[in-house]
């Protein structure tokens, strides 16, 4: 048994470790994501009483490091009540309880790698956790001849329905749910296999939100296989800052647009006069325009990479840094604030 954490991104339950619990026998792995070192007996007690009725058998010792979350006086009492054999590791060795060690290095290793050939942000490493646990005790390991699922269980598992982390699913929508004119489906992310239910986990971009169905079509191809692909455009309003009312005012406003040869963006910057003016030729007053920059995402044909540009709304002209988009705004004398755009390619965030 071994706890690992924190990680830093945080997902929407506010989860910052992950307890793993493997059986020695089977060396079958169960994970329980936890916000704090004190959910960890919970966690534990939680675990004990379910596999103790499903295996009508009980825990005869336990092997864990000296952490604070394992020594204390909760975990004490039990082990007194129930007399369970407790094994802790030297401080600093954590080869003596190698067994846990050896799966949270893969683990994560694996996790990292899955979230960023999916194009998920890092806030789904929880649903990227279980879904690798759930392949790894479904699969053979070191000199075992059985997975660690059918040594535990008793029964040889499937391995027909796996499915690539992130791949496109095609949701199906019960007709309870629709109304007349709504599709009958909805475009989403794998994220993993239902927990509680027959069926798999897929993340709605759409709704903002993770739903177990098994009325779902899948399209794992490589190149459709990125979060950003779902990502649609969004547009960021930006407004002139002290709007030209003389004409030099104009000529500098005109020069700016050199550096951004597109005669579909010049016409984007010009500004409206009012009708207001005075008999004697003087410079009209000019009302202030807003114009938008969209965010696109664009993932690579080749790699897992998605770029993420912000075109000039109505032109070609496309920005691909913060720095860009500052030095574009200086240069047309408009507002810029860093905190509206954002050039992450994870962008499905919970």
């Amino acid at each position: 048994m071994d706890l690992c954490g924190p990680i830093q991104n945080v997902v929407i339950g506010g989860y910052r470790y992950f307890l793993t619990i493997t059986d020695d026998y089977s060396r079958k792995v169960n994970v329980y994501p936890v916000k704090e070192k004190r959910d960890v007996f919970k966690c534990f007690r939680s675990h004990q009483n379910r596999v103790e009725r499903y295996l009508n058998s009980k825990i005869i010792s336990i092997r864990t490091d000296n952490g604070l979350e394992f020594c204390n006086s909760e975990f004490e009492v039990l082990f007194e009540e129930q007399g369970i054999k407790v094994e802790r590791t030297n401080t600093y060795t954590p080869e003596q309880n190698g067994v846990s060690e050896r799966y949270n290095y893969p683990a994560m290793d694996c996790v990292k790698a899955m979230l960023n050939d999916s194009g998920l942000g890092n806030h789904f490493w929880v649903e990227a956790l279980f879904c690798f646990t759930y392949a790894w005790n479904r699969f053979c390991h070191g000199k075992q001849k059985l997975t660690p699922f059918e040594l535990f269980c008793g029964n040889k598992p499937s391995v027909k329905h796996l499915k690539i982390f992130g791949a496109t699913a095609i949701l199906g929508v019960p007709k309870q749910q629709r109304r007349k004119l709504d599709m009958r489906a909805k475009k989403g992310i794998t994220v993993g296999y239902a927990q509680r239910t027959r069926g798999y986990r897929i993340w709605l971009p759409s709704d903002r939100k993770i739903i177990e169905s098994i009325n779902v079509n899948f399209d794992e191809d490589v190149g459709d296989r990125s979060g950003a692909v779902l990502d649609p455009p969004k547009t960021v309003s930006l407004k002139f800052d002290n709007p030209a009312s003389n004409t030099d005012s104009d000529q500098e406003s005109n020069k700016s647009y050199s550096d951004y040869d597109d005669s579909s963006v010049k016409s984007e910057f010009k500004m409206e006069t009012t009708s207001g003016t005075s008999k004697s030729g003087e410079s009209q007053s000019v009302s202030p325009m807003k114009f938008s920059l969209v965010r696109t995402a664009v993932p690579r044909k080749k790699g897992s990479r998605t770029d993420i540009y912000y075109y000039v709304s109505g032109s070609k002209t496309r920005l691909r840094s913060r720095e860009d988009v500052r030095k574009f705004c200086e240069s047309n004398n408009l507002s810029y604030d860093g905190k509206l755009f954002d050039f992450s390619g994870k962008k499905y965030l919970y």
